[in-house]
């Protein structure tokens, strides 16, 4: 015959019916919110609660022998204690969400509107114009005038003074240099190569710093070897008042017809052993009268270098 025993829990209900072991078989709802207790007496299970007032007592079932009333008190005391398990358990659940999961949430949500709210006053922001507000920008500062000694890893630079002895013996020799301009201001120095980009590039800032200042330029090859030597012999072949002429088409790439001489072959020889022994880092190189380099950071533009020279003849 199948077991018609059940013993339910429906929410906060306990239905209970022993319809396979009891005598009477009635279906009995318990509330499981009062405090339920349960007693064996004999062949019955007796129930009481504290809704029914402590010594009131209610008959649950009756059973054919006092074996099967202890195996349905077994049952319902399983059932209470599951019963019990389960209300500690939720009641943990219910604390973590309470004190843990809602405050998490809370805060994931007031910072999802904040975030929101952010976002709609930039759109506020944008759509409503409004004065514009200047940054604070701080004034730009001067840079500094690095001068070779000062930088590690570069040769130290030579002294002005023998820059100087180097360059007045090499101008009034004749030979060396070639006179670009006569001007009132006073003299600049200039090492430079025919072959040399920067030395192309440089050429009209030195036809303007020409229209004031004398320029002495001493042709080297330091940059273009044998192409830049070769042309160079050949200008410094050449008279001195012609040699202004030949340094403008050869600095353009242009030949010049005329024929070279060991004089000038040596000229170049000695101009290019002159730079590299005042340890000049490469051309154009300008030097004033004093035998002093412009700086590094010096810009290559005639109104730059013209401001140093100001400032270094007034010193």
């Amino acid at each position: 015959m199948k077991n018609r025993d059940r013993i339910r829990q429906y929410d906060t209900s306990l239905h209970v019916h022993f319809g396979s072991t009891g005598e009477r078989r009635a279906v009995t709802a318990l509330s499981l919110n009062d405090s339920l207790q349960v007693r064996l007496e004999g062949k019955r299970l007796v129930w009481s609660s504290s809704a029914q007032g402590a010594n009131q007592e209610c008959l649950l079932e009756e059973f054919g022998s006092e074996a099967l009333a202890g195996n349905a008190f077994e049952a319902m005391q399983h059932a209470l204690d599951r019963f019990s398990r389960r209300r500690l358990i939720f009641s943990r659940v219910k604390g973590a969400v309470k004190w843990g999961l809602l405050p998490a949430f809370g805060l994931i949500l007031a910072l999802g509107v904040n975030m929101y709210a952010a976002r709609m006053t930039g759109i506020t922001s944008q759509a409503v114009p409004g004065p514009a507000v200047q940054p604070m920008v701080a004034p730009p500062q001067q840079p500094q005038n690095l001068q070779l000694g000062n930088i590690p890893g570069l040769p130290p630079a030579a002294d002005p003074s023998i820059v100087k002895q180097a360059i007045n013996a090499g101008t009034k020799a004749g030979k060396y240099a070639v006179q670009l301009s006569q001007g009132e201001k006073g003299t600049v120095y200039v090492f430079s190569d025919p072959s040399c980009p920067h030395c192309r590039d440089f050429e009209p800032e030195l036809e303007k710093l020409a229209a004031d200042y004398t320029i002495q330029l001493f042709p080297v090859s330091v940059i273009g070897g044998p192409d830049s030597s070769s042309s160079v012999a050949q200008m410094l072949c050449a008279k001195p008042e012609d040699r202004a002429m030949y340094w403008k088409k050869i600095v353009k790439g242009d030949r010049v017809d005329a024929p070279t001489c060991p004089e000038g072959e040596a000229a170049v020889a000695a101009n290019d052993q002159i730079f590299r022994k005042l340890n000049f880092l490469g051309t154009p190189t300008v030097v004033n009268a004093h035998g002093e380099q412009t700086p590094l950071t010096l810009p290559n533009t005639s109104r730059a270098i013209s401001q140093w020279l100001d400032q270094t003849k007034a010193q």
